[in-house]
């Protein structure tokens, strides 16, 4: 399971891992409308990360890991 800053006012999403298992997996982001706009490669084992979401427009989005687990935020 993640956990997202589901409300994004500086340019940094949170992602915080409760998964044992969170070793190189692909993450996606889209925007509304379900295009992809961010895909990268989460490695290692980590129990937290950031990433830089300012250059993305206001509005709602989707990060998803591996298809599996989903979860939506907003930039602000």
């Amino acid at each position: 399971m993640i956990t997202l800053t589901e409300i994004v006012k500086d340019g940094i999403l949170e992602i915080r891992f409760s998964l044992g298992d969170c070793e190189s997996k692909i993450y996606t982001i889209s925007n509304a409308q379900g295009v992809d706009i961010m895909q990268g490669k989460i490695t290692g084992k980590t129990q937290r990360t950031c990433l830089y979401v300012g250059d993305c427009k206001k509005g709602k989005y989707t990060f998803s890991l591996d298809d599996t687990n989903t979860q939506e935020f907003t930039i602000q």
